[in-house]
């Protein structure tokens, strides 16, 4: 293994490991939330800081996620975690999260991730040749791939 494809492994690693760390902090919120002032406090208020705290920390940086589909599922039902029970439904009421969602008038987590990465895009498309992420974008690791199914790069997800 050569230098470069060590970094690059370990970079792909970094990654997913960034987002499962900034998983585990957003249900980490949302507990605290749901523990301190769930009751105590209207619901505006709550999602007054669910969307000026809680999702510009979980969503920092993920313009550059590659979000496999379970990471994906995860998101939606750690978001539907407050906002389901804060819209006064549960479970048992076979509300859509679509549903709940333009009840309360917010936008999904998982929306905005792809709109973050879609500027990002096209960002990247009107830098100039010489610049370091747009280099990464293009990079092409040399040598075979693994075997088995290969794995779903950033571009691919777009």
């Amino acid at each position: 293994m050569t230098k470069h494809q060590i970094k690059l492994t370990s970079l792909l690693i970094y990654v997913f490991n960034d987002v499962e760390s900034k998983m585990a902090k957003f249900l980490q919120l949302i507990g605290t939330i749901k523990r301190t002032i769930f009751r105590k406090v209207r619901t505006e208020t709550i999602l007054k800081i669910y969307k000026t705290v809680i999702v510009p920390t979980f969503l920092y940086g993920s313009e550059n996620w590659t979000v496999a589909a379970s990471q994906r599922r995860r998101i939606e039902a750690a978001e539907m975690k407050l906002l389901r029970p804060l819209a006064g439904y549960s479970l048992h009421d076979h509300k859509t999260n679509d549903f709940i969602r333009r009840e309360l008038k917010i936008r999904g987590t998982l929306d905005r991730i792809d709109e973050y990465r879609l500027n990002w895009h096209l960002h990247l498309q009107r830098m100039p040749q010489n610049r370091i992420p747009l280099k990464s974008y293009h990079y092409r690791p040399q040598g075979r791939r693994t075997i088995g199914r290969p794995e779903k790069r950033w571009r691919e997800h777009l």
